[in-house]
């Protein structure tokens, strides 16, 4: 008997984003080989990240596949979306970032409370000694970010009351805008011990610290997500002391099981909420 055909969509955020591409191609291996149906795979990216405009995306997707799987902001508009789909029997999966209750979403992807702390423990061991810190964020509507934002504060506040934990400064998601910020941080805040960096615009803060590094100023501990050839050669060179990705690999598998089950089940109510390790990368290990 021929194995039944499902169609999956995945909507991610910024097409040029290296960890997006190898989340796209992950996705596409798992669904190749992917042994209890056949999957027809469709990948989109969501370059203006208005929620508006995610929602819209959303829903366009509504009479074309049998699963979703999304990385978006928790914003009302995108949830209205998401639940307009699970009640029109198609199911639907937050990846990376969960989605609030109310969506009716399933999530595959870290603990990121566990993230964000585990970047103020690399902090806390690896600075000299206790002094100012930050965070960088693409938005705080990625419930992802919210909470590695709070955990690693949380984090650093319990184990010190020497800590200065600096307001949090954004990217955008952008490479050129967290740039720009990230020089003005370091500019601003000479004696930065630690900048943990939860969210997107890697590449700015990365040539940030090469420029502030070549004119021979003292660089924070810095910590950031997910390992790609840029972080990994941040790594190699001392940018970055250490990287905390999602396992992309598993990340895909687990996505593509959770939405051919819920299809299957023709159930959208329960669906799987799967919680993965964190890989850590540091100098050594890469």
């Amino acid at each position: 008997m021929t194995d039944p055909l499902y169609g999956l969509a995945f909507c991610f955020k910024k097409s040029g984003v290296a960890f997006y591409q190898g989340l796209a191609q992950a996705l596409s291996n798992a669904a190749a080989t992917f042994a209890r149906a056949r999957i027809r795979v469709v990948i989109g990216y969501l370059d203006d990240l208005d929620p508006a405009n995610v929602a819209q995306r959303i829903l366009a997707l509504r009479e074309q596949i049998d699963g979703l799987g999304v990385v978006a902001v928790d914003h009302p508009v995108v949830r209205e979306a998401v639940a307009t789909l699970r009640d029109a029997g198609v199911p639907v999966v937050a990846l990376i970032s969960e989605l609030s209750t109310a969506a009716g979403a399933g999530y595959v992807g870290v603990d990121n409370r566990v993230m964000g702390r585990t970047a103020g423990w690399f902090i806390s061991r690896l600075a000299a000694a206790p002094g100012s810190s930050a965070v960088m964020v693409s938005s705080q509507r990625f419930q992802c970010q919210e909470l590695c934002e709070f955990s690693f504060r949380s984090y650093l506040a319990d184990h010190s009351g020497d800590w200065e934990l600096l307001a949090s400064r954004l990217t955008l998601e952008d490479d050129d805008f967290a740039y720009g910020n990230t020089l003005d941080l370091l500019a601003g805040e000479p004696d930065l011990v630690g900048l943990y960096i939860a969210g997107g615009g890697i590449a700015g803060v990365v040539r940030a610290l090469r420029e502030h590094k070549a004119q021979e100023a003292r660089l924070p501990v810095v910590i950031c997500h997910d390992l790609t050839p840029l972080t990994r050669e941040a790594l190699k060179s001392g940018l970055v002391q250490a990287v905390l990705s999602h396992p992309v690999a598993s990340v895909a598998e687990q996505a593509v099981s959770a939405l051919v089950e819920a299809v299957k089940d023709g159930s959208t109510g329960v669906i799987a909420r799967v919680m993965l390790p964190i890989q850590i990368d540091v100098p050594e290990s890469v």
